[in-house]
């Protein structure tokens, strides 16, 4: 009975000392890829928090680190300031782990193992804080598009998207593009291509350019650069004045729009989409040096689209809707200003 009531009165004691008090709490925060044996920075743990003599009257007592990840760390003390802290056991990278929460144990004479320690003094948190070592990344290395010769100037054409495995401010992104071709524009904070002017008749098969990534990370890293290549479609058809011609034509059946007279039509498709002030086509026939540009049909406050008197521009004055509207027909007047039209 003696010892039966001595085991107890033991078991009770030893479990007294583990949850007697509340904990203190510890944060701090260490770059990742510092070297080893860096310090903990802004962790600093009064030794008087501890009360060592409170728990191992004799002498030989040390700290120990305990929970997943104390292998990375090792408690370390101050003794002219009377302080305890914590250094790197490795290098450390926060895309591996961001954050640990530690707990300091106390150990008397020794600590061979984890049953030696007698009490939690202390936990601790530490994060793992980013360094900007990863530069933006594209999925591909080179983009395709095809897109219609008529399509509305300032068009969302496509949309870049990189990743960056850093976090916070270094991984916001930049986009741009070079060379500045005129024609397409990145915007730099959503990454979107738009179309800024006219393919129409481009001189080459295709337009190239390279987009990159840059993040907003000291030092900056910049992508590796995205081949952009464009390949105009062919938009238009040609007849001699019948409707009726223009599906057997094609797009075999597509001429120079500098061969434009009163006996050709031009077919252009055009979507419901298209935003208002859009230009669909810019008409300048190169047999005229200066002409002038005046829509005949329908009138002005009729027709879904202008035409610009000075540029010819056809743009879209109103929204389209296919379901009330599927196919509008207008008449330009072309008129050369040294008097032939």
């Amino acid at each position: 009975m003696i010892w039966v009531i001595s085991l107890s009165y033991c078991l009770t004691f030893v479990s007294g000392l583990k949850n007697a008090d509340r904990l203190p709490f510890f944060h701090g925060h260490v770059f990742e890829n510092s070297p080893t044996a860096s310090k903990v920075n802004g962790l600093s743990i009064p030794a008087t928090r501890v009360n060592a003599q409170r728990w191992c009257p004799e002498p030989g007592t040390r700290l120990k680190l305990y929970g997943n990840g104390s292998g990375d760390f090792r408690v370390c003390s101050h003794h002219t300031r009377g302080l305890l802290f914590l250094k790197t056991s490795r290098i450390l990278d926060r895309e591996e782990r961001s954050e640990y929460t530690l707990s300091i144990g106390l150990c008397c004479l020794t600590c061979l193992s984890a049953d030696h320690v007698v009490v939690r003094v202390a936990s601790v948190k530490v994060d793992v804080l980013d360094m900007n070592d990863h530069a933006p990344t594209f999925r591909t290395a080179d983009l395709t598009l095809t897109l219609d010769e008529a399509t509305p100037l300032r068009s969302v054409v496509h949309t870049l998207q990189a990743h960056d495995a850093d976090s916070g401010r270094n991984a916001e992104l930049t986009y741009f593009s070079v060379p500045k071709n005129g024609r397409f524009y990145v915007v730099p904070k959503t990454g979107e291509v738009l179309l800024l002017d006219s393919i129409l008749e481009h001189p080459s098969a295709a337009i190239t350019f390279y987009a990159f990534a840059k993040d907003h990370g000291w030092p900056s890293r910049v992508s590796k650069g995205v081949e952009v290549t464009v390949t105009p479609r062919p938009w238009c058809s040609l007849t001699s004045g019948q409707t009726g011609e223009l599906g057997s034509l094609g797009r075999a059946g597509r001429m120079h729009r500098a061969l434009l007279d009163s006996g050709h039509m031009v077919l252009l498709n055009v979507s419901e989409d298209a935003s208002i002030g859009s230009v669909i086509i810019s008409l300048s026939p190169s047999r005229f040096q200066s002409a002038s540009y005046e829509l005949v049909y329908p009138e002005t406050g009729v027709s879904p689209v202008s035409v610009g008197e000075e540029s010819g521009d056809v743009v879209i004055a109103r929204r389209l809707d296919r379901e009330t509207e599927p196919v509008v027909e207008i008449t330009v007047k072309i008129q050369d200003k040294q008097g032939t039209s």
